[in-house]
């Protein structure tokens, strides 16, 4: 696959941000954020698949989170490439904190009014707000995309933290997050990265399942 070109002086990094595979906490529909929870055997599964559906593009780098399911997801992709992972915390999931390992069901019963699309812009209980969890991402990436420009960079996150930096992508205030189609496990979007006067600009997102991210969240 060709490198990405320039535009307006500035070398766009091509970007395939990667959720991780699935896990118990995920298929019980507990709330993980910063719990290192690894994959099962399903999530292990679903790396290698993953793998093998990004071994066209010409990798520079893959970055992850450091959790281990992030950790776990990435390792095959980097390996088909010759490369090794490069932990950064700043791509970690929200941190849930009172939430943390409770259910759906749990949650939305102790704290009604943050639960459906209001959990997209609002803080967690003894945790991290949304706008905390973009401003870390946009800070990781932008590392990534100074240190790659003009290069393929694989970002392996997490799911809420991915639709945050998806909304930045695609120009979408905190509210209007809400709207963006979650991400399955597994799941892949592209972007460009470039850094316009030292900032970082994101843009032409696609999710390579085919789906249009500007859909209501079918989780809601």
């Amino acid at each position: 696959m060709p490198r990405p070109g320039t535009e307006s002086g500035a070398r766009i990094t091509k970007l395939l941000i990667v959720r991780h595979g699935v896990t118990e906490w995920n298929r019980e529909g507990l709330a993980q954020g910063m719990a290192d929870i690894d994959l099962d055997e399903e999530g292990r599964r679903q790396a290698h698949a993953v793998a093998s559906s990004l071994a066209s593009f010409d990798i520079d780098a893959v970055f992850s989170s450091d959790l281990s399911r992030a950790v776990h997801t990435a390792e095959p992709i980097a390996q088909r490439h010759g490369l090794e992972v490069v932990q950064d915390p700043d791509f970690r999931e929200v941190d849930q904190g009172e939430w943390t390992g409770l259910t759906t069901h749990e949650i939305r019963r102790r704290w009604p009014d943050l639960w459906g699309p209001a959990r997209h812009y609002s803080a967690r209980p003894g945790g991290e707000s949304p706008q905390q969890v973009r401003r870390r991402m946009l800070r990781g990436v932008a590392g990534v995309v100074r240190g790659h420009p003009g290069q393929t960079v694989v970002i392996v996150s997490h799911g809420a933290a991915i639709r945050w930096l998806s909304a930045e992508a695609l120009g979408y205030e905190d509210r209007r997050a809400a709207r963006i189609r979650g991400l399955s496990n597994a799941g892949v979007v592209t972007m460009d990265g470039r850094l316009e006067d030292g900032r970082l600009v994101l843009e032409n997102l696609v999710r390579l399942d085919g789906g249009a991210p500007d859909l209501d969240d079918p989780n809601i």
